[in-house]
């Protein structure tokens, strides 16, 4: 892969990954004035890391000589916790493969690919928890989740 494919791929990542920070941030206000403060903090929590991986894509582009790129790709806000737990549930499906596949293509640059592995630890983990929270959803009720979640 050469130089131009790598820094259009890391600036991808990095403008995605900047843009869910920001919603998670947007969904962690949302869900902390409905009373539901460990949800919102674990969407702070993911916030937190998209913008590190952000980071590190911008900082990868840089160390290779590449230019960083400003943008910000759309992202679709929820006020129902299952609705967003579903929806991050459903891009797990492909994104997770996708990433791999990312990360395998970068064969030349063990740097960049193990900074990929790193996200896609990062990523598995954050499915794994998303699966147990719809789990339990299905095994106690949406609205003892809901109380679970909040601050009594």
């Amino acid at each position: 892969m050469n130089l131009e494919e790598k820094v259009k791929i890391l600036n991808e990542f990095a403008k995605d990954w900047y843009s869910t920070s920001q919603a998670d941030r947007i969904h962690a206000a949302i869900f902390r004035k409905q009373g539901l403060v460990k949800f919102a903090d674990k969407c702070m929590e993911e916030a937190k890391e998209e913008l590190e991986e952000a980071e590190k894509c911008t900082a990868r582009i840089v160390a290779l000589g590449g230019k960083p790129e400003y943008g910000s790709i759309p992202q679709q806000i929820h006020y129902d916790v299952k609705e967003l737990l579903q929806r991050w549930a459903d891009e797990f499906v492909e994104g997770i493969p996708a990433m791999n596949k990312v990360a395998n293509s970068f064969d030349d640059d063990y740097v960049t690919r193990d900074m990929f592995n790193e996200f896609i630890k990062d990523e598995e983990e954050h499915c794994e928890w998303v699966n147990k929270h719809l789990d339990f959803i299905n095994r106690v009720g949406y609205e003892n989740y809901l109380l679970e979640m909040s601050e009594i």
